[in-house]
């Protein structure tokens, strides 16, 4: 490699390391977090729910978590059907979200059940296809409870409650569990 190329390479490296972000920043491209995302955030959702979809359950296939957003919302879901060739018919989500009711952010916590509405039925792609996501098949976008769901907990959000939300999460998900295994 001549002088003139190295030169030239240390050139280049020089302007790339300039061009970077500084350590810690957002990468590029992402945008900043909703206010109704960093409730969930704060109540450990996410993680709390993916510790229950690792588990094994008896009598149900269950998968997920997945986060969800909508205009004035976010979710962490995961998702549930009996085992057997029939389960497919209903899947029910179980999920924590955060939206506005008026001017506040309400916490909402809750199983929806979503019937079948493709139009067709075949066990091996449904299988695959179930557990990366459930918008196929159920035609959901994943909103929160409405009032033909089964609420569990529902509270207007305050920073300085974040702890006792917290509890409320952990402990509707909890009894959840143990619901699903007694049968």
């Amino acid at each position: 490699m001549s002088a003139d190329n190295k030169a030239q390479r240390y050139a280049d490296i020089q302007r790339r390391i300039a061009k970077r972000r500084p350590f810690g920043s957002p990468p590029q491209g992402e945008t900043p977090q909703k206010p109704t995302d960093r409730v969930l955030n704060l109540l450990n959702a996410f993680d709390s729910l993916a510790e229950l979809s690792q588990r094994s359950y008896g009598r149900v296939l269950c998968y997920g978590p997945k986060a969800l957003h909508g205009p004035a919302w976010s979710g962490v879901v995961i998702w549930y059907h009996n085992r057997g060739y029939h389960g497919y018919q209903t899947l029910n989500l179980l999920g924590a979200w955060a939206h506005y009711e008026e001017s506040r952010i309400t916490i909402s916590i809750g199983i929806r059940q979503l019937p079948y509405r493709a139009p067709v039925y075949d066990a091996g792609v449904y299988r695959v296809a179930i557990e990366n996501n459930f918008r196929l098949y159920y035609d959901d976008d994943g909103h929160p409870p409405e009032d033909e769901d089964r609420l569990l907990y529902r509270a207007p959000f305050e920073l300085k409650k974040r702890l006792t939300h917290r509890q409320a999460l952990n402990k509707v998900l909890e009894q959840w569990g143990r619901d699903i295994e007694a049968g």
